[in-house]
């Protein structure tokens, strides 16, 4: 099992807030506000969900963050910066028994809600490490971390007497996992005052994200999001789009499996009844003829969109991949599926313009809030 779409995710979050804000006045850079509400509420509410547990790595007097209700780890290192917070978390979740940690800083008002689940991807090879990056450049503060990395840490701060954190992704061989910085930098930092003017104007400039549930390889999603299709459609929200029911992994016969209009009833046997190996057991055009489904939701703007069917065609760009990519470009709020073995090509087939979500019902609530506010 992937051990970040677990629920809670093997994986504790730690806010890098070390920082003085020389150039914004001094104090806690954390508590500078923006939109009438301190940046590290705003950045707690967005990792939060993310992990199994959050901590804020800061000195000083632990009482001026009683409020947040965190964990307060002070590093005891001077002037080691964002590097010695980076060990202080390693040593606690180390103590939690998490084998990874997630770090951001302070300064980052639209850290995007699924840097667990994007960073996870990026050490999907074996490596111990990945960082975020956009627009060309890396952002080696917002990164995934293995808690293996504590002693090669330890030695690189004391024996070797480096503080760079950059330096360090290099070191331990991290990799890097690009975020699109269109139409907003969701890396954006707050270092001077009229960086947190820029940053108020933009807070209005929610990017619509498609919502894409990431599936454990052979892990099944219509109970998943037929479940979320009538938790909506309860509160009289009008849903459309196309459910899969029954697969081909699971040994079901080829005429059940089949596409289901949420909105219509209708269905469509998708299966030849001779299937073969890989994409050419489906039935194109009987998949041709339930995409007119999707396609009168979108000419309909149908305020939400199921399709749980990013599967071999629509990765070779077949299939309903056409309606999709105009759902999108439409910006109606789009939710899928794809298994963690194809989410390379979703990526690719999104130009990472899409939100990452785990296998949990309260994770698709709250991508749809975020959705349904900038209608």
């Amino acid at each position: 099992m992937n051990p970040f779409l677990t629920s809670p995710p093997a994986a504790g979050g730690v806010i890098l807030a070390g920082g003085r804000a020389l150039r914004m006045g001094g104090g806690d850079k954390g508590r500078q506000s923006l939109g009438g509400q301190d940046m590290l509420t705003r950045l707690i509410a967005v990792l939060h969900p993310q992990v199994s547990a959050l901590a804020l790595n800061a000195n000083g007097d632990p009482a001026r963050f009683a409020d947040l209700a965190l964990p307060v780890l002070p590093d005891g290192l001077e002037d080691a910066g964002p590097l010695a917070g980076l060990l202080a978390g390693l040593d606690w979740a180390h103590s939690l028994a998490l084998p990874w940690l997630l770090t951001a800083p302070t300064d980052t008002p639209f850290l995007p809600p699924d840097l667990l689940l994007r960073l996870g991807h990026g050490v999907c090879g074996g490596q111990l490490a990945a960082v975020a990056a956009s627009g060309g450049r890396r952002h080696p503060v917002a990164g995934l971390w293995s808690i293996s990395l504590r002693a090669p840490l330890r030695r690189f701060l004391l024996e070797q007497e480096q503080r760079k954190m950059g330096l360090w992704a290099e070191h331990c061989g991290a990799a890097t996992v690009e975020w699109p910085d269109e139409p907003r930098d969701p890396f954006f930092n707050i270092n001077r005052p009229e960086e947190r003017e820029e940053a108020a104007a933009q807070l209005g400039q929610r990017p619509y994200r498609a919502g894409a549930v990431v599936l454990p390889h052979r892990h099944a999603a219509h109970a998943l999001l037929a479940d979320f299709a009538a938790l909506q459609q309860a509160q009289d929200v009008e849903v459309a789009g196309l459910l899969q029911e029954g697969s081909k992994s699971a040994g079901d016969a080829p005429d059940a499996i089949t596409l289901t209009g949420l909105n219509t009833g209708e269905r469509f046997a998708i299966m030849l009844s001779e299937a073969c190996a890989g994409s050419c057991a489906v039935d194109p055009s009987a998949v041709a003829a339930a995409s007119a489904v999707l396609r009168r939701a979108i000419a309909g703007r149908s305020p939400l969109i199921l399709v749980n069917k990013f599967g071999p065609l629509e990765a070779e760009g077949g299939g309903l991949a056409d309606e999709m990519l105009q759902a999108m470009a439409a910006e109606l709020p789009l939710l899928t599926t794809v298994s963690v073995n194809r989410l390379e090509s979703w990526l690719r087939f999104t130009g990472g313009m899409c939100e990452l979500l785990p296998p949990d019902p309260a994770a698709l609530s709250a991508w749809w809030e975020r959705n349904r506010q900038q209608r």
